[in-house]
């Protein structure tokens, strides 16, 4: 197993070295329009490659304690488009073609959304009911869609064609193992998974959920980059086998092996969006996975665009220890 990982790390690295970063974004485009964009690679450098890395903080880290290195994956940025610069975006699906699904926060303004991808339009919308309920990642399970609250303890339950509320569950109670907040939520064909803002994901039973109306956490996993805990873990999207995880004030997107909770490499989205737009946006946040274009869709809270980026996937499958990777 450490020499499957180690080659498939070694090939990682070579790849990545000769890819380069992301190169610049062009201006926005009008509302409605959709633009392709060039690769997000660069030529590869004359002198001797070394690896691509990205640095990120640890937790707990001062100025004493070294952040840790990553593989810094390449991507291509396949096209822009408009994306309610209201929305504080809290979680992404892809609903079907040329649909998302978009759950948003911020009180009040919480809402479940279903948009139109090439204008960004809100198509429908449902709000939470009470105005005290703060809104937070979504998932869809076949015919339902199931949101989180931020500090509220309880989660929603949608009929995924009409948005009516068909249920709620509660977070457990200690005791119990419990998520401390509702953050980030995904789906992996089998189980819920839950971040809460901390270094902690939790697998859920949602079958066992929805009938006991409480939060059925089957396990939990602590994610790690080397041996230090990476806390912050924010939006979440489950893609061919691996975990993709917003970190929260950040321009990265870490990549982690479900079983084992390591981080085996990251997305720099640092250069999405123009300095003006960056300026009155707020942190990225929102990751959706398209399997039929193959076609990952990220945005931000406040974010005039949203953007569909491309990347070679067998890169980070050989790194991965659990059954997915092999």
């Amino acid at each position: 197993m450490r020499l499957r990982m180690m080659l498939g790390l070694a090939a990682l690295w070579l790849l990545v070295a000769c890819a380069g970063s992301p190169t610049s974004i062009p201006s926005p485009t009008p509302t409605g329009a959709v633009v392709s964009l060039p690769l997000a690679v660069a030529p590869a450098p004359t002198a001797t490659p070394t690896p691509a890395m990205v640095a990120i903080p640890l937790v707990g880290a001062s100025a004493a304690t070294p952040a840790q290195s990553l593989p810094l994956l390449p991507y291509r940025v396949i096209a822009s488009y408009p994306h309610d610069a209201r929305a504080w975006t809290q979680g992404l699906i892809v609903a079907g073609p040329g649909r998302l699904y978009e759950g948003t926060g911020d009180y009040a303004n919480s809402s479940l959304r279903e948009v139109d991808l090439a204008t960004g339009q809100v198509l429908r919308s449902a709000g939470l009911g009470d105005p005290t309920l703060y809104g937070e990642g979504i998932a869809q399970i076949g015919d339902r869609i199931v949101q989180l609250t931020w500090q509220n303890g309880v989660g929603l339950i949608y009929n995924a064609t009409t948005f009516e509320r068909i249920g709620t569950f509660t977070y457990p109670t200690p005791p119990a193992t419990m998520p401390r907040e509702g953050w980030g939520l995904t789906y992996d064909g089998t189980h819920l998974i839950m971040s809460d803002g901390t270094a902690t994901l939790y697998f859920i039973d949602p079958a066992a959920t929805i009938a006991s109306g409480q939060l059925a956490v089957t396990r939990t996993v602590t994610v790690k980059i080397g041996d230090q805990p990476r806390d912050r873990l924010n939006e979440l999207e489950y893609i061919n086998g691996v975990i993709f995880a917003n970190v929260w004030y950040s321009d990265q997107i870490v990549l982690i092996d479900p079983a084992s909770g390591q981080v085996i490499g990251a997305l720099d989205m640092s250069g999405l969006l123009t300095p003006a737009e960056r300026a009155a946006a707020d942190v990225l946040n929102g990751i959706a996975y398209d399997p039929a274009s193959g076609q990952i869709f990220v945005t931000g809270k406040y974010w005039p665009r949203l953007f569909a980026i491309a990347l070679e996937q067998n890169l980070y499958l050989p790194l991965i220890s659990g059954p997915d990777g092999q």
